[in-house]
Parts: C-alpha cells; structure tokens; sequence
C-alpha cells in the first residue's frame, strides 16, 4: 500500500507524462538528446542541469483513479530536482521550470499526456523560440548578414543592452517574426541561465543568441516556425554550434520546430 500510495502521489504531483503503452526504446532516444551524458540511478535518469527523471512506472487502474490520472493510460513518469537551497548554487525554481520543460517537451515528441504541472501551479508561458550556442562569438555584422535573408520586415539593426555590456538585440522596425537577444560567453558561468544539456560540449564560455517570437509554443503557425528554425540553423552553421528549442531539445532540421504542438 506504501508503494501505491508513493505513485499515485508522485504522479499526481507531477510534472509527470503519461502514455497508453511502453514507449520505452523512443524515451531512451528522446533522453539522450536532452543530455548525452544522462546517468541512470536506481529506477531514474540523472540529467546535468540537477533534474531527475523518474519511470517507468506502471499506471494500475487504482493508480489512476487515486492520482486523478486520465482513462486509458498504462505507463508514467515524473520529474524531481535536486534541491540545494544553498547559496551559490542553482536555484531550485529554476530547476523545477527545467522539469516542466523536460516533461513537456517528452509529451511533445513521444505524443504522451502532461499531467499536474508543478504540483498545482499553472503551466508555464511558453513561446516559439530557438537558442544558439557557439564558441565563437560572432561580431553583431556577421550575425546580421547570415539572418537577414530569413527577415523580410526591413533591415535588422542592433541595440545594444545598456545594462548588460556586450548583450545587444536585432530587430527591424516593422514587427519581425523573431528578434534576436545575443548574450556575451560570461554570462554562460551564471547559474541562473547555463547552457542546456542538449549543447554539448561546446567549452565553459559558449555564447548564445535567443531567437524568440510572440507565440505560444503550442499552436504557433507553420511558417513562423519553419522560419525560426531555418534562421537558427543558419547562425549555428556559421558559427559552428548547436540549436535548441524551447524545452531544451535539440534542433536538427527546421521541421523540429513543428513537433512542439
């Protein structure tokens, strides 16, 4: 009873994914793109960025029907952190908006169900956006001339982030389907925004630009993702990095972008 009552909890908690079968060959997949070096501990995959993934666990009607779990689902698994609370270290709610993105974007390519976001608290506000990571640190010209054939609102122009030195912005005058957020290899040693998993070994100073967009991840239209992916792809071929979207996953292929519905 202890056991059944431990998973229908942590389940209910969440954030947790649910599947009406095994998935467990595409979860194996889908985990080591999230982070290459994933360990396995007792029954849950260790992920770099402190979150934990636990499963897969077996959904019994009872269970089901304890947690609030939706019908017809057979196989879960839910996230955890590694809460620290220390001084110096990450902070823990930046670690639980990790799991969230981690749950969600499992849900996303695997087609499972998100279940109790944050243990009660709303799920949050996630737009289309795509990072780039690279160590080498383009000169803002450079970037301009490789992402302006993926503009067509007018010429993009930087603005330079008066409170961060070295952070600037592109965007053009009319509204673009993305505007740029470029931040300098410092601020890759903050502990509040270090580089996912999914970037690999890219050296302890990356830098990254943010492509981001007005719109929900879920149901943003066809074109504008197409579009940021394509951009994307273009500066990290320039600069010889690695893209990846909003949940933390790795951007192959613009079409990537597509699958976050």
């Amino acid at each position: 009873m202890a056991l059944f009552d431990r998973t229908a909890k942590n389940l209910a908690r969440g954030p947790a994914v649910l599947f009406p079968a095994d998935t467990a060959d595409a979860m194996s997949e889908a985990l080591l793109r999230y982070d290459p070096a994933l360990k396995i501990k007792d029954a849950r995959f260790v992920f770099r960025n402190g979150v934990h993934l636990h499963g897969p666990v077996a959904v019994t009607p009872e269970i089901a029907k304890k947690a609030g779990l939706p019908d017809g689902m057979t196989t879960g698994y839910y996230a955890s952190i590694i809460e620290t609370g220390t001084r110096g270290s990450r902070p823990d709610d930046l670690k639980q908006e990790d799991a969230e993105l981690l749950v969600r974007g499992i849900a996303a390519r695997l087609g499972g169900a998100v279940h109790a976001v944050h243990a009660g608290r709303p799920p949050m506000d996630v737009t289309l956006r795509a990072s780039v990571y690279s160590a080498t640190a383009l000169p803002p010209g450079r970037v301009i001339e490789v992402l302006q054939p993926h503009v067509d609102t007018g010429e993009l122009a930087v603005d330079e982030d008066k409170n961060v030195p070295g952070a600037y912005y592109l965007a053009t005058e009319e509204e673009p389907v993305f505007f740029v957020g470029y931040w300098p290899p410092r601020l890759s040693r903050s502990k509040f925004a270090p580089p996912p998993p999914a970037a690999g070994d890219l050296g302890s100073e990356p830098s990254r630009w943010d492509l981001r967009t007005k719109y929900p991840v879920l149901g943003a239209p066809r074109q504008a993702c197409l579009t940021v992916g394509e951009a994307a792809l273009a500066l990290a071929g320039v600069a010889g990095g690695a893209v990846v979207d909003a949940y933390g996953f790795p951007v192959d292929r613009p079409e990537d972008l597509l699958g976050l519905h």
